[in-house]
């Protein structure tokens, strides 16, 4: 058995961890033959889709699952192509020429099955959950797991040595763990990750082995060459997963919206390539050198409240078109995140969710930045139609950021009635108001008014995606504190308002 990196946060005794089970055909079955898919089959929800040589055996998207798909491995041995699904629950089902040896469905697990991993020969797998147990069937040796020990990060994936012999299980923080004839050969410093990684690949000898990054970096060891990896900041969504043929020559990644990376090897398309992808894909695996398959599991989606990598390049890319994500890449999925998403699905045309949901992301993936109505000239500009206020400079927009208008409804104040309405012309910034302004509307948050009837845009509490004001333009706290920052709109800036405003909401 051989440790990776971090022995203080990672050494454990010099025996091999029990309570990983290595019994096949233990439990009852999970999954039998899958059907074969029809050809030009969709990136659905639980589905495989293939590419170059690799067979289409299916499942199509019909066929249900106990737990959301996680994982697929290659059946080696005859060589007529089959695989293998994992669900998260310790579910395995079978796919073309492979034969089902057995599973953990039942079992109550109590950490979730995140790989699967083939015997050469095709005649056994293992499973592996995210605690770094491992779980052996049919021919596949159980040679020790990481089960019942207090990991530093999560185990991500697993791979098998050509031999058999031996595994190797790596974990978020790039901790690689060998068992049998697996030796370790080096792993990522903490300094190298940007991403954490989520997946690992033998070289053809089995004396080497990559490392995939969220964030598309490559990390080759022992005698696996590198041979490229990609920029976070161009990727659309993170990288899920890494496959290197058994012959050599290269290896895949591909993302979580379906696209592939291709190293060293031909790239044979993705999902992307043929539209939209409904489900996440959460796994790549090899058919030969010229060709893999894709598995697609739950819908990816990613919303407030979460963190991580992923949203990490859901900012980045953001920022890069624009979009104030806030006053720095924190990889938390907060209010100036949801803001962002509002600002770039209305510029987009896209249902304003607040979500990084299939079609943003898919969006995102070929967005360019948003064009503002001016061509020329510094000014700010409010497009009441998408309701975004846009800082132009050089007939460009620098930065967009969601607002709220008025409803263009009526509204009651001391017994008369008004109109909710942002006129639209070219006005200028006539005065400004630092800190909290209460007027009999309501609070304003460091105001710079821009029409003699006091309206004003400034920081609110509350910035929907749809107009809600009386006449103000609603900015986030945090974007109004950017705007002065940043001396973007000091007064006797030019502001245009146009357009016309989609159907609003009181507020």
């Amino acid at each position: 058995m051989f440790w990776g990196r971090y022995a203080l946060r990672h050494i454990v005794a010099a025996g091999v961890a029990l309570g990983a089970l290595a019994f096949g055909g233990l439990l009852p079955l999970s999954g039998g033959p899958g059907p074969a898919s029809a050809a030009g089959q969709a990136a659905k929800v639980n589905s495989v889709t293939t590419y170059g040589s690799a067979p289409n055996l299916g499942p199509d998207g019909s066929m249900p699952f106990t737990r959301p798909p996680v994982a697929l491995a290659r059946a080696g041995g005859d060589g007529t192509g089959g695989y293998w699904l994992a669900t998260s629950d310790g579910g395995v089902y079978s796919f073309g020429s492979a034969r089902f040896f057995g599973s953990m469905a039942g079992a109550r697990l109590a950490h979730p099955v995140v790989g699967i991993a083939p015997l050469p020969s095709g005649a056994g797998y293992w499973l592996v959950a995210d605690d770094g147990g491992v779980f052996a069937f049919g021919g596949a040796p159980f040679l020790g797991s990481l089960g019942g020990r207090r990991l530093a990060s999560p185990i991500t994936a697993m791979a098998v040595t050509p031999t058999g012999a031996g595994y190797w299980l790596v974990a978020r923080d790039g901790g690689v763990f060998g068992f049998g004839d697996a030796a370790y050969h080096g792993s990522p410093t903490a300094s190298a990750l940007h991403g954490a990684v989520v997946g690992i690949a033998s070289s053809p000898s089995g004396q080497g082995y990559w490392l995939a990054a969220e964030d598309g970096g490559v990390f080759a060891y022992g005698d696996a060459p590198f041979l490229g990896a990609m920029n976070a900041g161009a990727l659309p969504a993170p990288v899920s997963g890494i496959t290197a043929p058994a012959a050599g020559g290269g290896y895949w990644l591909v993302g979580r919206d379906g696209q592939v990376y291709a190293f060293g090897l031909d790239d044979k398309g993705g999902p992307t390539d043929s539209g939209p992808v409904e489900g996440t894909a959460v796994g790549i695996a090899a058919h030969d050198g010229n060709g893999y398959w894709v598995l697609h599991g739950e819908v990816f989606v990613t919303e407030p409240g979460e963190t991580g990598p992923e949203v990490v390049a859901l900012q980045n890319r953001l920022t890069e078109l624009g979009y104030f994500v806030g006053p720095s890449i924190t990889g938390r999925f907060d209010s100036d995140t949801t803001q962002a998403v509002y600002a770039f699905q209305k510029v987009e045309g896209l249902p304003p969710s607040g979500k990084a949901d299939p079609s943003t992301r898919q969006r995102l993936a070929s967005a360019v930045r948003p064009r503002p109505a001016s061509t020329v000239g510094d000014l700010i500009e409010f497009d009441k139609a998408r309701q975004v206020l846009i800082v132009v400079r050089g007939g460009q927009a620098q930065f967009v950021f969601n607002a709220s208008s008025g409803t263009e409804g009526t509204y009651t104040y001391k017994g008369r009635k008004y109109r909710a309405d942002t006129p639209e012309g070219r006005v200028a910034v006539i005065r400004e108001r630092d800190g909290y302004v209460e007027s009999h509307l309501g609070r304003l948050y460091r105001p710079k008014y821009f029409h003699p009837d006091g309206l004003a845009f400034h920081g609110s509490a509350f910035v929907p995606p749809y107009p809600a004001s009386h006449g103000c333009i609603r900015l986030s706290n945090a974007a109004i504190d950017f705007i002065w920052n940043q001396k973007l709109a000091p007064v006797g800036s030019p502001v245009w308002v146009h357009g016309v405003s989609p159907p609003g909401k009181p507020g």
